[in-house]
């Protein structure tokens, strides 16, 4: 757009005035001037969920949380009288409801999510050397019989140009860990998911678990 020298007059712009043939020629060109385009609607600019919607998800995941903590209970007075126990009796009154907080804790694996957890630790670095984690302190229970093993894990990694927190490796054992198990499958799982976060060479798990 071509700028004609003026005076600014109450935030516009005043334009000097000419006569003859140059005002008449320049009025008929602004008359020939197509009307200029309609205003387009400002559309709000897409900010994800709100505060209140994050508060009903919360709200949610936590009715949901004490439906399965209250249903963990129930399970556990109904394994006490099969055992032969008066879960009403003093000692026992509260076991159930503590029992079913620690199978939820042993369990939480089964509700956290591997990308959530790696979400802010991968970085692209030019690194093309093995990284290697030893000794991950690891417990978990066996899926055959519900009693606990422990062990620790190994982890060795060859990058592809990405890398991640080394701490983020042990969340990855735990989040596995952290369900019912067999040793084979936890060595898998958490091979195929450092797999499919950093796209390595190559991957290596090794568990020492009794």
């Amino acid at each position: 757009m071509e700028t004609l020298n003026g005076d600014y007059f109450n935030g516009g712009f005043l334009l000097p005035v000419a006569g003859g043939e140059a005002a008449e020629k320049r009025g008929r060109e602004k008359q020939q001037q197509p009307p200029p385009p309609p205003l387009r609607p400002h559309l709000p600019a897409d900010r994800g969920p709100s505060s209140r919607e994050r508060q009903g998800e919360t709200e949610a995941e936590e009715r949901e949380q004490q439906a399965r903590l209250s249903a963990l209970e129930a399970a556990y007075g109904s394994i006490l009288r099969g055992l032969g126990e008066n879960p009403e009796r003093q000692g026992l009154q509260r076991t159930p409801r503590r029992a079913a907080k620690a199978m939820q804790f042993l369990t939480k694996g089964y509700h956290e999510n591997v990308a959530e957890i790696l979400n802010d630790a991968m970085f692209d670095e030019d690194h093309d050397e093995m990284v290697i984690v030893k000794d991950i302190e690891m417990f978990s229970l066996c899926e055959h019989h519900l009693v606990p093993f422990f062990g620790k894990v190994h982890i060795g990694y060859l990058p592809m140009k990405k890398v991640v927190g080394l701490s983020k490796l042990a969340r990855i054992v735990e989040i596995f860990s952290r369900r019912l198990q067999v040793q084979e499958r936890l060595t898998k799982q958490i091979a195929w998911a450092i797999t499919e976060a950093l796209k390595p060479v190559g991957v290596a798990v090794v568990i020492e678990a009794s």
